[in-house]
């Protein structure tokens, strides 16, 4: 039943009680007649003459009713009229919440501290746009020591625990592993096609090393790094730089090689940096050099680390600085640098930056030298001779 119906129902029965109570004021209370009149002092009763009216009033005690009735009808209309209870209070404005305005402030204090963090300590642009600055798989930032491997399925770049981790198919592309050179090197040769800088790049170093069954050429290399280099891939400037430089597959061209090693130095590849200053420091630039060897070195580059140190000890292109000097031989020295082990451990010897310590000095020559380093060896020799 719809509630249009219901509504209807409820009105018809209102009017039917209504009309029943009109009908028994209507009739005599006494003898059932018609066109009776009703009672004057409450109204809840009629007559409809004054014998019946006695009847009522004498006999079945009627009289006393009626003046109880009209006794609490006056005392009801003579009673004060309650004040109205006051209006509820509105409140006008957001609902209140449990705590949400200060988790909001601390999210958003949160945000801003990392804000302010980001713009004081800007991540480093990426070299490649392919590669990235992080390893695609454990998101790992690269580190300019360690070692990486190239997935020639998607020319992605991984670092070498992800990639020993990675089983029949890419991690990254999902493409089932090649299983031998030729299907290797026409995945190579797809990206190639398509003028991947890095593919071209990575071509090019095959060529460079006879890699996946093919013949080793430097002049095919020198060709193929070319053309990456007119791509922009940083890799094949410095690969470039180091054939002119030595006149391997190409003509001898020094000028061209540091144009090259600048071209990569300036785009922020440590490498590039390192073997700039080297060249620099072959040219007597040393102060130039010094420059590219703390750039290199600021980024982590062992044997950038270990040349910086060698120019604090000997002060090329720069002043002597014996604490520098042995600051930086600890940081590649800690890294695993033969040399800096070794420069490290006369540090100890002779007081160089530090003070004496015979049991330092030959603990990092005993490092250096169980990687066959020679002098490493002799300076063992002569500390074993002195103690």
């Amino acid at each position: 039943m719809s509630w249009r119906e219901k509504k209807l129902e409820y009105e018809n029965r209102m009017a039917r009680a209504r009309g029943k109570k009109l009908d028994t004021l209507k009739t005599c209370t006494i003898c059932g007649a018609d066109k009776a009149k009703a009672c004057k002092g409450c109204g809840t009763t009629a007559y409809c003459s004054t014998d019946c009216q006695r009847i009522d009033w004498r006999e079945r005690g009627h009289r006393k009713v009626c003046k109880k009735i009209q006794a609490a009808e006056a005392a009801r209309a003579e009673a004060p009229t309650p004040p109205p209870s006051p209006p509820r209070e509105v409140f006008y404005g957001p609902a209140p919440r449990s705590h949400a305005d200060e988790v909001r402030a601390r999210i958003a204090a949160e945000h801003e501290a990392a804000r302010v963090r980001r713009e004081a300590n800007p991540e480093r642009e990426p070299l490649s746009a392919r590669w990235g600055s992080r390893c695609p798989i454990c998101l790992e930032e690269w580190d300019v020591n360690a070692p990486y491997e190239l997935r020639i399925c998607c020319c992605r770049k991984v670092c070498k625990s992800c990639e020993d981790k990675i089983g029949d198919a890419c991690a990254l592309c999902r493409v089932p592993c090649p299983k031998n050179n030729a299907e290797l090197l026409a995945q190579l040769r797809r990206h190639v096609e398509n003028e991947v800088p890095e593919a071209i790049s990575t071509l090019g170093s095959a060529y460079s090393c006879g890699h996946y069954g093919l013949v080793k050429s430097d002049k095919k290399a020198a060709k193929i790094w070319k053309r990456a280099v007119e791509l922009g891939d940083v890799k094949a400037m410095n690969n470039l730089a180091t054939l002119h430089q030595h006149g391997s597959g190409v003509k001898l061209d020094k000028k061209k090689a540091e144009r090259l090693y600048r071209m990569a130095a300036d785009r922020g590849d440590a490498v590039a940096q390192n073997n700039l200053a080297c060249y620099l420091d072959s040219e007597k630039k040393h102060e130039e050099a010094f420059r590219y060897y703390a750039l290199s070195a600021d980024q982590g580059a062992t044997f950038a680390e270990n040349s910086l140190g060698c120019c604090y000890r000997d002060g090329e292109g720069t002043e002597v600085d014996l604490d520098k000097a042995r600051y930086w031989f600890e940081r590649a020295a800690a890294k695993g640098h033969t040399l800096a082990e070794n420069s490290l451990g006369c540090c100890y010897l002779d007081g160089t930056g530090t003070e004496v310590d015979l049991g330092k000095a030959g603990y990092w020559f005993e490092r250096a030298a169980a990687k066959g380093y020679e002098k490493a060896i002799e300076n063992l020799a002569d500390l074993d001779a002195r103690v």
